[in-house]
């Protein structure tokens, strides 16, 4: 991943030689004419060495957050059970319902589809969708604790 300290040609110009093939470009991260620079230093840096490089862009997806709990106290997840997950953010979660921010979830989800919570450390399966009533219902995969807002 390039950043402030591998985005100048001078580094580039190293990393090529030290065998770099892929360049990944964090989009959830810094501005468009930020990354266009960045990407010029590493066509400059390329036509320097001669050595070719991919880039990657990983782009930013949307931001789903689950939604506050009962008392503001993180709740404790158990590997095989059974969890709702409802699009009703006024919803204050337990370790049977979590409100999640994505309005359209139980539309674009279906049976068999994983949902990741926490920056991935939680894992579930989506059993059934409720489309009228906003809800999803899922198997945790891993047990794990589940903070306000991740």
């Amino acid at each position: 991943t390039l950043g402030p300290v591998s985005r100048e040609v001078a580094p580039l110009e190293a990393m090529l030689r030290a065998g770099m093939s892929i360049a990944r470009f964090n989009f959830s991260h810094g501005e468009h004419s930020y990354h266009q620079e960045t990407l010029d230093n590493l066509h400059t840096a390329s036509a320097n060495t001669g050595i070719m490089c991919g880039v990657l862009l990983d782009t930013k997806g949307p931001e789903i957050r689950t939604g506050y709990l009962k008392d503001g106290a993180s709740v404790q997840l158990t590997a095989g059970a059974e969890i709702t997950l409802t699009t009703d953010y006024t919803v204050k979660g337990d370790e049977t319902c979590i409100a999640v921010s994505y309005a359209p979830l139980a539309r674009d989800v279906k049976p068999g589809s994983k949902i990741l919570c926490a920056d991935g450390s939680i894992t579930m399966t989506v059993l059934s969708c409720n489309v009228e009533a906003g809800t999803v219902q899922a198997r945790v995969e891993n047990s794990a604790k589940l903070g306000e807002r991740k």
